[in-house]
């Protein structure tokens, strides 16, 4: 690849991660949750390879009857906690959580640090390798035991701002068996982006989000409204599912912006099987949602030849979700994707 090519993707990388976000002992400290095989759990970590004082949070789901030797460990994209991953009401019928557990799948849906229940600390202190090395850290724990089961098999699953996250622990830490990418690519669009970016605002001066976060720190960050215009393909969205998405927002974090460019060449590190699906109308990560990127998501094939250049060392797969915009989980076909999603996790 050229140089002229890898600093455009960089470019377009540093702007779309800037309007996205421009917007120990954890058994121990788990409080049960609403479901019998499911509990919140607190995984303590350090920020700077000091002592383990902060702590991610999750919601860890495990079958009852038997949990398996494999777990995915999924993260949230920017202005959204776990919950994305167990999207509440509506039957279940958005909920990845809800759908792995039924295939008998184990699953730990993360707050990132400095999102929703996770330590919050400066907002500039959160950087993509801060994010990077303390999902690494949960990883560890889940590999270790230290979750009450010893994983022999660990999948890392991303959306959106959070597989940025995913690809660069991949690529640093080489601790999963499988990486899965949604909701992302190397090429977004400028109209997309913009669609974002005239949303941000600081999170103290948004009613859903000024309480959640450190007080008078403005480098936590909201985009309230921005869900609708650029989250979603109309003709496949229910308008009550946008709504109270947008009713769920969180705040993300500025400290990322600085550093989060390091992301792209952990990429071509990453020797793991690894499959990325984007919906064909994403219009900030696919041409076909008409946002200016320069991702083809026509369908697999095409997929595959734009971000084959960048996983040289892994066993890629492609997947479109036909009509579906950015987030994946709340599209009225979701369903075809968390089929798809399993079938691939289980085959690794």
């Amino acid at each position: 690849m050229s140089l002229v090519r890898i600093s455009r993707t960089l470019t377009c990388v540093v702007a779309a991660v800037t309007a996205a976000i421009t917007l120990g002992a954890p058994v121990a400290d788990a409080a049960p949750a609403t479901l019998n095989n499911c509990t919140d759990i607190s995984v303590p970590v350090s920020l700077d390879g000091g002592p383990r004082t902060s702590h991610i949070a999750g919601r860890y789901c495990v079958p009852t009857a038997d949990p398996g030797t494999a777990l995915q460990v999924l993260v949230p994209g920017a202005t959204y906690d776990h919950s994305y991953w167990d999207f509440p009401g509506f039957g279940d019928r958005y909920s990845y959580v809800r759908h792995a557990s039924r295939a008998g799948t184990a699953t730990l849906a993360i707050d990132p640090i400095g999102v929703g229940e996770s330590s919050k600390p400066p907002g500039w202190q959160v950087s993509a390798t801060t994010a990077a090395s303390t999902l690494h850290q949960v990883i560890t724990a889940a590999r270790n035991g230290r979750l009450g089961h010893r994983w022999d098999k660990i999948v890392l699953v991303g959306h959106s701002f959070g597989s940025l996250t995913a690809m660069q622990e991949v690529g640093t830490y080489h601790d999963v068996d499988g990486l899965l990418v949604s909701g992302a690519s190397h090429a977004p669009g400028p109209g997309g982006i913009l669609q974002i970016q005239t949303s941000v605002r600081p999170a103290l001066h948004d009613p859903r989000t000024a309480r959640s976060v450190p007080a008078g720190d403005y480098t936590y960050l909201s985009v309230p409204g921005a869900r609708a215009r650029a989250f979603y393909a109309p003709r496949d969205s229910d308008p009550a599912v946008v709504a109270a998405d947008e009713a769920s927002r969180v705040a993300g974090t500025i400290g990322v912006l600085a550093t989060i460019p390091v992301f792209i060449p952990t990429t071509f590190e990453i020797d793991v099987p690894v499959l990325v699906a984007n919906g064909r109308a994403d219009n900030v990560f696919c041409a076909q949602g008409g946002g200016g990127s320069l991702t083809d998501c026509t369908d697999a094939r095409t997929l595959y030849r734009s971000e084959r250049p960048f996983f040289p060392e892994a066993d890629l797969s492609t997947y479109v979700l036909p009509a579906a915009g950015h987030s994946m989980n709340l599209a009225l076909n979701n369903q075809e994707f968390f089929e798809r999603a399993q079938r691939w996790a289980s085959a690794i």
